[in-house]
């Protein structure tokens, strides 16, 4: 049988130089020809369209890759099809068994027309308060803070840019912490119609 690029089936023993030279007509044979076998195989195991095209895409790279590297030659007893698909199987099991895709639910259009379009359940407001009650803190406590949470540095390295003793900057982010967990405190009390 003669290869060309406008016809090619898979059939041929050309596959191999086909897909080594990066012949668009070979790539689409191999699609035309085995892609269903993977879609069907995806979709009866909790799969979609697109789970499947991914799959197979990732199948046909490892094949070009396998005949790039040589470890797939021409004349090789090795069949396209039982290649790509055993290569899709595989992947799609690592995929059906990670910890993302086992939490992952495909939402239907109908399902999402029915949410609302922002949740508030209150985090925004209890931030703002939180914020509120930061910047009500005075400069110092807010330094420290700062410079220990955001700036990731150590007491030590603040005290001596604040030209005080490190047990001081101890005592100081300590005792600032304890004014922001009674504001906090008060807050929830808040809230809760305790206190107000």
């Amino acid at each position: 049988m003669e290869v060309t690029q406008e016809k090619y089936t898979v059939l041929d023993d050309g596959w191999t130089e086909g897909l080594g030279r990066n012949d668009p007509g070979t790539i689409r044979a191999l699609y035309a020809d085995h892609f269903r076998s993977v879609r069907d195989y995806v979709l009866r195991n909790s799969g979609t369209v697109s789970d499947a095209q991914d799959v197979f895409q990732e199948a046909i790279t490892v094949l070009w890759l396998a005949v790039k590297d040589g470890r797939i030659r021409t004349g090789t007893d090795i069949e396209p099809g039982g290649y790509l698909f055993r290569v899709s199987k595989y992947k799609w099991l690592d995929t059906v068994r990670s910890a993302a895709h086992k939490n992952m639910r495909v939402m239907k259009d109908s399902e999402a027309i029915d949410l609302p379009v922002e949740v508030n359940d209150g985090t925004d407001a209890r931030i703002q308060r939180m914020r509120e009650v930061y910047a009500g803190l005075d400069e110092r406590c807010r330094t420290v803070l700062d410079q220990f949470y955001y700036g990731k540095k150590d007491l030590a390295t603040i005290a001596a840019a604040m030209g005080v003793e490190e047990e001081s900057i101890r005592t100081i982010k300590y005792r600032c912490m304890m004014k922001l967990r009674a504001f906090r405190q008060r807050i929830a009390l808040g809230e809760n119609g305790t206190e107000g």
